[in-house]
């Protein structure tokens, strides 16, 4: 049994043919029938077949492009249709989840949209567009995240124009968990508000200053506050070399 379709990451394909010019044509077709959409009958008949073309991922410098037979199943049961649906491929979607991310990681690393047009042969526009998809997708899923048992608040500076951001980690993960511009209680009320999963917060660790001690008492009721080592060693550093 041919493993191409797993090697490609979509194992329900099999592989007809691989064609090897300045690019790489893979053909396929599913390798079994799927149960109908709608009342899950599992015995359906082919109405049509119709020809999907995705670009794909790239091997070496060289961009695959499925063509994929993409059946129209009609059900016996309930008489309703519906179109084959691939594993990592989109309805109406001319390239597959992995080639887009595969984009958006090239885009989020430092490569230029042009570069990424000569290199994955798709359009500045059409870069831009994946890149915000997937940023909105990052940001919904960051913003259902609960809050961490352990967290370290600290300030930082951020742009002259904007001033101070506050940086939130999990420190039982040693991971930034968000950051928001402000420092001031009144600047944060809104976002502490709506943050998911305060009252599982045991720990705050933070410096001595009495603004986030106050927010800390205000926003996480449960949490025990905890001076960060650094600050409390460098407070009696300066008290020592006062004396």
């Amino acid at each position: 049994m041919s493993h191409a379709g797993l090697i490609l990451g979509l194992p329900e394909l099999e592989v007809e043919r691989v064609d090897r010019n300045d690019a790489i044509a893979v053909y396929a077709r599913p390798k079994k029938r799927p149960c109908c959409l709608y009342c899950q009958h599992p015995r359906n008949r082919i109405k049509a077949t119709y020809e999907r073309t995705l670009k794909h991922t790239r091997q070496g410098n060289q961009l695959i492009t499925l063509y994929l037979k993409a059946p129209k199943y009609h059900c016996p049961r309930c008489g309703r249709y519906f179109r084959h649906r691939f594993k990592g491929v989109r309805p109406r979607f001319r390239a597959s989840e992995t080639f887009r991310l595969e984009v958006f990681e090239a885009h989020d690393g430092g490569a230029t949209q042009c570069k990424i047009n000569k290199t994955h042969a798709i359009s500045p526009a059409t870069v831009e567009r994946w890149y915000q998809s997937f940023c909105r997708q990052r940001l919904s899923e960051m913003s259902n995240r609960p809050c961490p048992r352990v967290l370290g608040i600290d300030e930082h500076f951020f742009t002259r124009k904007r001033g101070y951001a506050t940086t939130m980690v999990d420190l039982k993960r040693n991971k930034v968990f968000d950051v928001v511009l402000g420092r001031s209680e009144a600047s944060l009320e809104r976002y502490l508000k709506a943050l998911p999963g305060r009252d599982n917060v045991q720990l705050v660790v933070m410096d001595l200053s009495e603004t986030y001690r106050n927010i800390a008492r205000r926003y996480f009721p449960q949490a025990t506050i905890v001076a960060d080592r650094f600050h409390v060693v460098r407070l009696v550093n300066q008290h020592f070399l006062k004396a």
